[in-house]
């Protein structure tokens, strides 16, 4: 059954193989909806699956408390557990996971987390050295600093991570979170790199592409962009993935394009491109990213990129905004910066 998104709804997505990506975006109703997705075809690009259900409300399945309107979002896979992570009209955390055929209320919500009312969210699935899977969620605090923290989901539940990052971040900036991978592993205060921690993206207080590593307190760790007008805006938003080789972001610039900067594993910043889309998403679209490996030499990695449009051809009604999705290709294995680009799928329509 088709739903109506609620317009500048946040997007989550995560993949667990090619056959199953799943996009979560917040309807009119606020309730928070799964879209089921794949990649198909020769050359493979993003479709929907063919069994997807749309409309079915997550938290109205788990008799959990609503999404607040314009919950942030997040989501992952791990133990075979579809997660999702919202805020609601209290500000505390909550989640739903899928599990056995059908979506359950999770125990986050007990712990009693409570974010800024303007926090996003990013989640993160990492194993430790002993084979176990852990979930990291990051979100801005209620210190009027905008503080970001992080929470642990371990084998016994949940805990309290890291002390909060805040050098200082801008109040309600868009968080993506990746592994750490060799070129931007977190540096500590030694010089060494924190190969076990992940990654966290987000936007300072200045506006510049920073993250988690850093030295301290006083050392901002930001990548810099020499042309001025492929700046971040104020509130990009942000999406990231990493291959072990490469980290590409993508974020939204002055002009409302969306571009990609790519990290070398040698931590060289490779300068943003824009990202030939058909068309230009919303103003303040938010974005998710998935990245697919490829399989072999003649299967090249795959990003599938979400972000919202209001678009004639498909809208319903002139209030209308449908969820979009676009499939870079690499052209080349590793990948560098030549990607193919598909066109445009509606998930919505």
């Amino acid at each position: 059954m088709p739903f109506t998104p609620l317009p500048n709804t946040s997007l989550s997505a995560t993949v667990v193989s090619k056959a199953e990506i799943y996009t979560y975006a917040q309807a009119y109703n606020s309730e928070i909806i799964e879209i089921a997705g794949k990649l198909t075809g020769s050359p493979e690009t993003y479709a929907l699956s063919d069994d997807d259900e749309l409309g079915i409300g997550l938290t109205k399945q788990t008799s959990s408390a609503p999404a607040k309107r314009f919950t942030p979002l997040a989501s992952v896979y791990s133990d075979n557990h579809r997660f999702v992570f919202y805020v609601d009209d209290d500000n505390y955390l909550r989640d739903v996971y899928y599990n056995n055929g059908r979506w359950q209320a999770g125990d986050l919500y007990h712990r009693r987390w409570k974010c800024a009312p303007y926090s996003k969210l990013a989640a993160i699935r990492l194993t430790n050295p002993a084979g176990y899977n852990f979930v990291c969620l990051y979100f801005q605090d209620t210190a009027a600093t905008g503080d970001i923290r992080l929470v642990n989901r371990n084998p016994h539940g949940w805990a309290e991570g890291l002390p909060p990052l805040n050098d200082p971040p801008l109040y309600g900036t868009s968080l993506a979170v990746v592994p750490p991978e060799p070129g931007i592993e977190v540096q500590t205060e030694s010089g060494t790199y924190d190969s076990k921690d992940a990654v966290l993206f987000f936007q300072y207080d200045r506006l510049e592409l920073g993250s988690s590593q850093d030295l301290g307190d006083k050392d901002y760790a930001t990548y810099s962009i020499g042309d001025k007008t492929r700046d971040l805006s104020a509130h990009a938003s942000i999406a990231a993935v990493d291959d072990g080789t490469n980290f590409w972001a993508f974020y939204t610039s002055d002009n409302n394009q969306i571009q990609q900067l790519r990290v070398t594993k040698d931590g060289v910043t490779v300068q943003p491109r824009p990202v030939a889309l058909e068309t230009t998403p919303i103003p303040r679209s938010s974005l998710a990213a998935v990245l697919v490996p490829g399989s072999s030499s003649s299967s090249t990695d795959k990003i599938v990129l979400f972000y919202l449009l209001h678009f004639e051809s498909v809208k319903r009604t002139a209030q209308e905004v449908n969820i979009f999705a676009s499939t870079l290709s690499a052209q080349t294995q590793p990948a560098t910066d030549a990607w193919g680009i598909s066109r445009r799928v509606c998930l919505t329509e």
